[in-house]
């Protein structure tokens, strides 16, 4: 009996033991069960779609965590124990030209499994085994989309079904590496990209870059996007990525050196950092390269279709689709970022502005029209076809620039080494040409990268080439973009036959110095400085010929080729001017405005219009070569000689390319311009003449030259009979004249003058 009492006093004092903690536990309900958003793991994240979790998006009923993704019975698929149904729906998947893996199908694993919520095409709610005694159910959610109660339409959260603006998922990462050079050797268990992962088939998945568990990092994210010691920016993506050039330990100017922020306009101006806010800030004006590293050009989610991810917005009309090459580059270099950290010497030119020139390599003009492909033979292994330059001819930014590679600076002007790329061309490509016979294109070409300024083949001439040249257009070149100078429908003219190393001159951008080499001591005229013809270029009038362009020097085609604009602070390069063709102008602050050869020439010795020079007996032949002085044709303004006199006597309004390098001649059956790059133009046609092609008097005006050998023999230069009115470059019928009397040292040698 005392033993049943004892039993029963037991279970009374339990019940009244679990009726007094259900009444605490009760009274406390609402604080004991509100979850911390601070705590670790999946129950402070938006994963927690209970009432009690901490995002938009939470469930009316259930306080359970885990049954939005898991249940223990009736999963589908067993592993890892999913509680949603399969959408069973078909993507778009991602796809480039670039891509190595050839495993890229259809989602599969995990990623299947991120997407039945991710892309918005069921309910979130929908649960195989709901909680309680039911099976399948769809519960009620907050903060879904109304009808469906799927992800809300508007979310970044929501990749929808198009998935070819997402980095691409379920493909092995073998069939990337080794295929593709810039991407990491995973090692030994995925050591080596670790805390990247691949899943158990070694695949890419949305695991690789996200764990849904945890809230260390932002969006799930398995590393930071902020830069910490020795790594910038997105170094997540830095896990698998190893672009050429990115690493360097003199480094890209999109890398760390970069720290200049954004001026612009929320709303009005295009934001590069947008929708990242790394700042202290929280309104973007603190962020700059360094925090945002990829992500200042690449969405890894929501980029543009098919265009490796990138998101520009035309700074133009932001509310237009975002596009890539150009605008995902223009979005920073449109006058908006500014030095606001004090940490840099460089300026971000407003190449937005110069793209809006008269004359451009219009990388406004067309979205996406850059088509790189990956080739397993050939360097670089990413370039683009010649076909598709070709037919698709156009000008991105990525047409030119390597922007993982490319570098603050652009190239050194003169010296041995003045046809060599500057730093921010580094990592670009070209072709190098085989040479033909003289004034003949060439038709067999390699394709080179340039790596390096120091590099012996980084000819910047390289670069240009592969678009304007036989290398695209073998027999059948494009139309001149800005037609003749009088207006009239041409074609352009093959550089590789117009600077061919074997021709009677030709500016030197290629492998050859130019062939105009007379001695030292030549002429009588020039100082006892030892720099023989160099006297006649601008380094020797301004004193110091240790850096500029002697006549000993290599140049670049953007030496003559760039913007029209020479102010200080202007951007530089050949992406638009004022000048038709792309052309400098006169950068000296003296003289005709147009006139670019004074940048290298000495005005001084060559005279102008209204301007006889004081220094004309440091050339070969005085100038103006008719004797005249300043009533010369030549040299008179034509507003004081009622004629097209002066820089109006040819139709580029150039005085020198009324002699040199403004004439026509006839290419693959096209008439096209023969220009001052180089020429190998035969004689004209008076009686034992010399080429045209020797000293480029290949001019606009010009019918036949016959050089004086000595200083004391005759020539002459005769000149076509025109109509003005119609003649492609020919504005002026000058009359045909002697030269004698006025040669400053003999040049019995056409080659070189070596006497």
């Amino acid at each position: 009996m005392m033993k049943n009492k004892r039993y029963k006093n037991t279970i009374i004092r339990l019940c009244v033991l679990t009726l007094v903690i259900f009444l605490v536990s009760t009274a406390s309900l609402d604080s004991a069960t509100v979850i911390n958003p601070d705590v670790p793991g999946v129950t402070g994240t938006k994963h927690n779609l209970s009432i009690y979790g901490p995002g938009s998006v939470v469930a009316t009923s259930t306080t359970e965590i885990c049954v939005f993704c898991h249940t223990p019975h009736f999963a589908q698929p067993s592993t890892p124990l999913w509680n949603k149904q399969d959408p069973g729906n078909t993507y778009t998947i991602y796809s480039t030209g670039t891509i190595t893996s050839n495993t890229l199908g259809q989602p599969t694993g995990s990623s299947r499994l991120c997407l039945s919520c991710h892309d918005g095409t069921i309910a979130i709610g929908s649960l195989l085994n709901a909680p309680g005694a039911v099976l399948a159910q769809t519960l009620n959610m907050l903060g879904v989309e109304p009808g469906t109660g799927a992800l809300i339409s508007t979310s970044a959260a929501n990749v929808g079904t198009d998935l070819n603006n997402d980095h691409p998922i379920s493909f092995s990462y073998s069939s990337s590496y080794p295929a593709n050079s810039e991407i990491k050797d995973p090692g030994i268990n995925d050591a080596n990209i670790a805390p990247a992962v691949l899943d158990k088939g070694g695949n890419v998945q949305c695991t690789s870059c996200h764990d849904a568990h945890s809230r260390i990092y932002p969006k799930f994210l398995r590393a930071a996007l902020n830069p910490s010691s020795g790594e910038y920016g997105a170094q997540l993506c830095n896990l698998c990525h190893v672009k050429q050039y990115w690493n360097d330990t003199d480094a890209p100017v999109h890398r760390e050196e970069n720290t200049f922020t954004w001026t612009g306009t929320v709303g009005t101006d295009p934001n590069p950092w947008e929708p990242n806010d790394f700042g202290v800030a929280n309104d973007y004006t603190d962020d700059d390269l360094k925090m945002h590293g990829c992500l200042s050009c690449h969405l890894s989610h929501g980029g543009t279709t098919g265009k490796h991810l990138l998101k520009g917005r035309n700074a133009e009309d932001i509310n237009k689709p975002m596009v890539a090459e150009e605008w995902t580059c223009l979005n920073c270099h449109d006058g908006k970022m500014k030095d606001t950290k004090g940490t840099n010497t460089i300026d971000i030119k407003n190449i937005n502005a110069v793209l809006n020139s008269t004359y451009t390599h219009d990388s406004k003009g067309s979205y996406n029209t850059h088509i790189p492909k990956r080739f397993t033979v050939g360097t670089p292994q990413v370039r683009e076809e010649p076909l598709d330059l070709n037919s698709n001819r156009h000008a991105e930014c990525a047409d030119c620039h390597n922007p993982h590679g490319a570098k603050k600076g652009n190239h050194t002007a003169g010296g041995a080494n003045g046809n060599r790329i500057g730093n921010n061309l580094i990592g670009t490509w070209g072709v190098q040409p085989t040479w033909a016979a003289a004034g003949n294109p060439a038709y067999s070409y390699t394709t080179v990268q340039l790596s390096d300024p120091a590099y012996s083949l980084s000819y910047e001439a390289y670069l240009c080439i592969k678009c304007h040249s036989a290398y695209v257009y073998d027999i059948l070149p494009p139309l001149l973009s800005e037609k003749f100078p009088n207006g009239d429908p041409g074609y352009e003219s093959d550089p590789t036959a117009d600077f061919n190393v074997n021709n009677y001159a030709f500016h030197p951008v290629f492998e050859s110095f130019g062939k105009n080499q007379p001695p030292a001591a030549s002429n009588p005229n020039w100082p006892g400085n030892g720099l023989g013809l160099t006297n006649t270029f601008r380094c020797a009038a301004l004193g110091d010929c240790t850096a500029g362009v002697t006549h000993i020097s290599a140049i670049t085609c953007s030496d003559c080729h760039g913007n029209s604009d020479s102010a200080l602070n202007a951007a530089k390069g050949p992406h638009g001017s004022n000048n038709k063709y792309i052309l400098r102008g006169n950068e000296t602050a003296q003289g005709s405005i147009k006139n670019f050869c004074y940048n290298c020439h000495r005005r001084d010795v060559y005279g102008d219009e209204d301007y006889l020079g004081p220094n004309a007996n440091y050339a070969r032949v005085l100038h103006p070569v008719d004797g005249l002085g300043a009533s010369s044709p030549f040299y008179q303004n034509p507003l004081t000689s009622g004629q097209n006199t002066g820089n109006a006597s040819n139709k580029f309004g150039i005085l020198c390319l009324t002699c040199h390098g403004g004439g026509t001649k006839t290419q693959n059956i096209n008439t096209v311009i023969d220009g001052i790059h180089g020429s190998n133009t035969a004689a004209g046609p008076l009686i034992g003449s010399d080429p045209l092609g020797y000293r480029m008097m290949n001019g606009a005006c010009v019918e036949s030259y016959t050089r004086p050998v000595t200083t004391s023999s005759t020539g002459q230069l005769n000149f076509r009979t025109v109509d003005t009115s119609t003649d492609k470059v020919c504005a002026y019928n000058f009359s045909n004249f002697s030269i004698s009397g006025n040669v400053n040292y003999n040049c019995n040698t056409i080659g070189d003058c070596s006497n």
